[in-house]
């Protein structure tokens, strides 16, 4: 009986010491909705039509992904490269700095934001 404690408590603070040595800012990640996941494949899409240089379309396709998911900043990154495409700089520059204001916390993004911003800068 005495060796069965000595099981339990040591299988407890095992317990214990193995939680306390999880990541504090360990981050619960949610699912995304329905509504974000229809933005994440139209701005696909719309990324498709801007490599093929169907700007209009892309922007279209690039505004209802915007409308479904205000927060995804990737449709206004390429919102921005469609209006450069188009020779369209006010509207480029608009849409490049609310794609700043989405990706800030994804250094990989930002660095692509911030280069979009200089093209968009030497061309105005």
């Amino acid at each position: 009986m005495i060796e069965l404690k000595k099981i339990l408590i040591l299988a407890v603070l095992g317990g214990l010491l193995f939680g306390c040595s999880m990541p504090a800012a360990h981050k619960e990640t949610r699912p995304s909705t329905p509504r974000e996941d229809a933005s994440t494949q139209l701005t696909q899409e719309g990324r498709q039509l801007l490599q093929a240089g169907n700007y209009d379309n892309a922007i279209r396709l690039l505004e209802q992904a915007v409308g479904l998911n205000p927060n995804n900043g990737q449709s206004y990154y390429y919102l921005a490269q469609a209006w450069l495409g188009k020779g369209v700089f006010p509207e480029a520059k608009e849409f490049n700095s609310l794609a700043r204001t989405y990706l800030k916390d994804d250094p990989q993004w930002l660095m692509r934001v911030e280069k979009q911003a200089n093209q968009i800068a030497g061309l105005e």
